[in-house]
């Protein structure tokens, strides 16, 4: 199986000699993260792709049970899940900041990673 390439801290592609492909349950924890930060629509090739940051996480009127079911949701449809086992949604809406983390099944072994997402400003 051949793997993907490692990202750093901020989540892009390491280029030149600190380039290392992951493969396993890394690969699997990597593509989730991935998967939750991808803003709905932001990927062109599929477009059904990530949450709905602005139009419905950051909303006045979500539930965290709705953020939880899309959560599920994706992590459930990427590749190499097996089954999702806990989510734990820390949502700050005044900050506009979500901090996702989950423990899940994969094919290679059981995986936990943890996603934070920051609206930043854009003024």
């Amino acid at each position: 199986m051949a793997g993907n390439m490692m990202l750093d801290s901020n989540n892009d592609i390491i280029i030149g000699r600190g380039v290392t492909r992951i493969s396993g349950a890394a690969m699997v924890a990597q593509l989730c993260k991935n998967r939750l930060l991808t803003l709905l629509g932001e990927w062109k090739q599929d477009e059904d792709l990530g949450l709905p940051w602005f139009d419905a996480i950051f909303s006045k009127r979500v539930r965290p049970s709705d953020i939880q079911a899309a959560v599920a949701s994706i992590l459930r449809g990427t590749n190499h899940v097996r089954q999702v086992i806990s989510i734990d949604i820390n949502a700050d809406y005044r900050a506009r900041s979500l901090t996702i983390s989950f423990v899940a099944i994969s094919d290679f072994g059981d995986i936990s990673e943890i996603a934070e997402w920051q609206q930043t400003s854009t003024a």
